[in-house]
């Protein structure tokens, strides 16, 4: 037999080493485990979180967050205690303490939260009877934990220490806010007579009980009432529309007759001048200069409805902006449209969060000539003009509103685009010795979109921001909280009975018909 006919030999196996693959695999394990620890500890440290639900009803607005970095609650010594007693089986509480906690986290440790469900915890309960029990009572006429509750206490040290002394009247301190679960949320009754929630309103109730407990005492605006010319104080009314919404920033409306005051009082956070349809008097017009010439003096003007009076006309075009004599229309499908839409420009810092977002006004709105350029003269006063709002070419402001079918006349008409809103701004803003000496005004060009029917999110974020920028609080303007509501979709009653069909046929017999392909392929 030859030698290529012979089988290859087995090559001799290498030994194995068993000291190195030990080692080895130690130091596998080593390296694992501190990248495991490497890991979890620079997530500990550097985290964010993600809200994943479908509607970010855990995502706090531009407005709440911005003022929960700001300097009333940075530079403040002792933290604001937010004290979420609500039970377990309420269906508010997962939403309402998952807020809070976003509260106490984007404050940077300034909100201290504390959860209490009153029925598991009956010895720390009994603890905050005793603290608010007695506070509570005074503000409700209630006992305390008759329903589930959030307590905002915002006191300082001292004022904590000097009411835990036993002889410490019990009375109310502005300084403790309490809200009650029901006020977080908004309830409609059907037509079978039953109530249900319909709406969110958590983050609006947590950020406004934050800023009245850490304000104490709402700002002060007065309205004057003897110029305006909406009636009626019913729900669907523009006035107590405007006055709620006030109240959600912390600002109480006071109703005031210039013909009746000799100066507008000091505590004034602002005067609201809210569809003017009475003229003012010489005397009255001093009052309101007085006023306006005054530092840190603040004006809100809601024109449209009527035509301007001529001397608060006059008083505003002193100042760089002079309402139009004319309805801003536009012409769609061959008619006349008095709906308006305008963009919001870029310029003013508390108008930040709407730049570039269009918001509509209805009912009757005016022009504005604003001088917010060539303005020398103004310059030289002082006075500087902004404008806020304004309309694409295809509005104009129509001076024979009243006719039947108005046409755009280039020779009597304003052409577009149209401004929709202004703000002025008296003094050296830009000296940081004197900046918050300044004076401002906000100029609207229409008043029905204060109306409830008129009011949405955005008109809504637009007079809030506005309001605060007036009051000084620019912290707090942007975007606000956004009411999270059930939506029911209407369906009449031949499109149920199709989806019941598709459900309870239809769908089944298509599941059977594919099952029985399979089985017919598979037997061939």
């Amino acid at each position: 037999m030859s030698k290529d006919s012979e089988p290859p030999q087995p090559k001799a196996a290498k030994p194995i080493q068993r000291l190195g693959t030990g080692a080895l695999s130690m130091l596998q394990i080593a390296c694992f485990t501190v990248l495991l620890l490497a890991a979890n500890y620079l997530g500990s440290q550097h985290h964010k979180p993600k809200d994943l639900s479908e509607d970010l009803s855990y995502t706090l607005s531009s407005a709440t967050r911005r003022y929960l970095s700001s300097p009333a609650l940075a530079e403040r010594e002792t933290p604001v205690k937010l004290l979420v007693a609500f039970r377990r089986s309420n269906p508010l509480y997962e939403k309402v303490r998952v807020l809070a906690y976003e509260y106490g986290r984007l404050s940077n440790g300034k909100i201290e939260v504390e959860l209490l469900d009153p029925i598991r915890s009956p010895d720390r309960t009994q603890q905050v009877v005793d603290e608010y029990g007695k506070v509570f009572g005074l503000a409700f006429g209630k006992s305390i934990f008759t329903s589930d509750l959030v307590i905002v206490d915002a006191r300082d040290k001292a004022q904590r220490e000097a009411a835990e002394q036993p002889d410490a009247p019990r009375s109310a301190s502005p300084h403790i806010r309490f809200i009650e679960a029901e006020t977080m949320a908004r309830f409609e009754t059907d037509l079978k007579e039953q109530r249900k929630m319909t709406g969110f309103l958590g983050e609006d109730a947590l950020t406004t009980g934050i800023v009245a407990s850490i304000e104490g005492k709402p700002r002060k605006v007065y309205l004057l009432a003897d110029k305006c010319g909406f009636t009626g104080d019913n729900n669907d009314a523009p006035l107590p529309n405007f006055e709620g919404a006030l109240l959600t920033q912390n600002a109480l409306t006071t109703r005031a007759r210039i013909a009746e005051l000799d100066r507008i009082p000091d505590d004034a956070a602002a005067v609201a001048i809210i569809n003017p349809t009475y003229d003012f008097t010489t005397a009255e017009l001093e009052v309101l200069t007085e006023y306006w010439n005054r530092p840190r003096s603040s004006l809100l003007i809601t024109l449209g409805t009527n035509t301007t009076p001529p001397r608060l006309r006059a008083f505003l075009r002193n100042h760089g902006i002079t309402p139009g004599k004319d309805r801003v229309v536009t012409r769609k499908a061959g008619r006349i449209v008095s709906t308006v839409r305008g963009t919001f420009t870029e310029g003013m810092e508390f108008t930040r969060d709407l730049w570039n977002k269009t918001a509509a006004f209805d009912g009757a709105t005016c022009s504005l000539d604003i001088r917010d350029k060539d303005n020398e003269d103004l310059i030289d006063r002082r006075i500087l003009p902004y404008t806020l709002l304004a309309t694409d070419s295809e509005f104009w402001g129509e001076t024979a509103f009243s006719s039947g079918d108005p046409q755009f006349d280039i020779r009597e008409d304003n052409p577009g685009p149209i401004r929709l809103a202004g703000a002025v701004i008296r003094g050296a803003a830009t000296r940081d010795d004197i900046g918050g000496e300044i004076s401002r005004m906000l100029v609207i060009a229409n008043s029905d979109f204060l109306a409830p029917s008129h009011f949405s999110d955005i008109n809504r974020d637009f007079l809030a921001s506005g309001m605060n920028w007036l009051m000084g609080r620019e912290e707090l303007a942007g975007s606000g909280p956004r009411s999270l509501g059930v939506y029911k979709l209407p369906l009449l009653d031949s499109q149920v009975s199709f989806i019941n069909r598709i459900n309870l046929f239809f769908l089944p017999a298509f599941a059977l018909l594919i099952a029985a392909i399979i089985w017919s392929s598979r037997r061939a």
